[in-house]
């Protein structure tokens, strides 16, 4: 079966849920009013219409080789101009609106040719033509069924949805990162449909794949019922962050983003081939150094008092030194990265982040200035990192 076959018998079986979507309907469901923050079945219906609408609209101009078509400039602003536009209108109107536009984008899909559904979309989004098509026509639909059966108490709804949308579209591709999105999502149907621990192995196998979205996992509601397991905690960060995540909203946020930057900051350590490790014309485009200076001044920002400032950083080694030989290696570097990681994580579990600055004047005028412009210097040092692996021809570690 083609890739076109394929996405049209997916795009039939989308529609087939819708139909059985509002088959279940009571007659005060379908005549439910909704608001912006809680939509309704005709609400949800309608959005996902509108969003069918536009991108069959690009999809017919992809194929036809016309001149794309305007979007809105805002995604909001599109949602909300949809939700004004029919929140006040009848079922039987939005049901109409929910069959013009789908039969509209099995048209568009219907004539691109193979080559034009795996070329690269063209509306600035990294993936080829044909996941938007089923991530328009099938995903995002399906995500908003999902919401609302949980929404109104009827998980077990929603864990079937995403059950069978892995099923379905785990086929289409090999690739690691669409892989990752399918075990992701049957993690989230398990965990809707009670399933813990089957949801906890999908959960290890996605972000093994896509490690990207291991920061959204640890807030997806569908993930909600897996979030004080241990075996989902250790999925997300060691034991030592977890103080630092629970213990108040400005630390939980630091943390989740230090956790990112650091991660990021392994990944681009590990991506070097060791030979040029230590290679680089200046200081500044040594990736050992790099990322000693990073460590460095990352792991010194976390003392709380004098005292500990005297244990913390690298003694006895500069990393602007000319004699790269004198520089960390790649295992060395990795060890003081887990030993930073540690000392990030207490210093914001334990600080007051309100309190003055007394140690780093520089930073700003509280432990939470100088929490934020250690973050800045790490992220800047981590760009000098990725630039170089670019520069370099060698694949730079994933936005997280």
């Amino acid at each position: 079966m083609s890739l076109r076959e394929q996405l049209l018998s997916i795009l039939a079986y989308s529609k087939e849920t819708e139909q059985a979507f509002v088959a279940a309907l009571s007659d005060a469901e379908r005549a439910e009013v909704g608001t912006y923050e809680q939509w309704s079945a005709s609400d949800v219906l309608a959005h996902a219409a509108y969003w069918k609408g536009q991108r069959a609209a690009i999809l017919t101009a992809l194929a036809e080789g016309s001149e794309l078509p305007e979007l809105e400039p805002h995604l909001e602003q599109a949602n909300r101009a949809c939700f004004d536009r029919y929140c006040t209108c009848s079922w039987d109107e939005v049901q109409a609106y929910a069959e013009q536009a789908h039969a509209k984008l099995v048209d568009a899909v219907g004539k691109l040719s193979e080559d034009q559904l795996s070329a690269p979309f063209e509306s600035g989004r990294d993936q080829p033509v044909w996941r938007d098509a089923l991530g328009t026509g099938y995903t995002h639909v399906q995500m908003h069924f999902a919401e609302y059966h949980t929404a109104r108490g009827h998980p077990e709804r929603a864990a079937g949805l995403w059950q069978a949308w892995s099923q379905r579209v785990a086929p289409l591709d090999a690739d690691p990162e669409w892989q990752g999105l399918v075990h992701y999502n049957a993690a989230c149907g398990m965990a809707l449909g009670g399933n813990a621990q089957g949801a906890v192995d999908e959960l290890r196998q996605s972000l093994a794949l896509r490690p990207s979205i291991k920061s959204w996992s640890r807030l997806d509601p569908d993930l909600a019922s897996l979030r004080d397991l241990p075996a989902f905690k250790e999925l997300f960060a060691p034991d030592y962050w977890w103080k630092a995540l629970q213990a108040n909203p400005q630390a939980e946020a630091l943390a989740d983003q230090f956790l990112r930057a650091l991660r990021m900051l392994r990944g681009a350590i590990e991506a070097f081939p060791a030979e040029e490790w230590r290679q680089g014309d200046t200081p500044y485009q040594r990736p050992a150094g790099l990322a000693m200076h990073a460590l460095d001044s990352t792991d010194g920002y976390t003392a709380l008092n004098i005292e500990q400032s005297g244990q913390r950083g690298i003694a006895g080694v500069d990393w602007a030194d000319p004699d790269a030989s004198k520089l960390f290696s790649q295992p060395e570097a990795l060890a003081f990265l887990d030993k930073t990681e540690q000392h990030v994580a207490e210093f914001l579990a334990d600080a007051n982040l309100s309190a003055p600055e007394e140690m780093y004047r520089w930073t700003g005028a509280t432990l939470l200035s100088r929490a934020a412009y250690s973050l800045r210097h790490l992220q800047h040092h981590l760009a000098e990192m990725c630039l170089e692996l670019h520069r370099r021809g060698i694949e730079a570690p994933g936005w997280q």
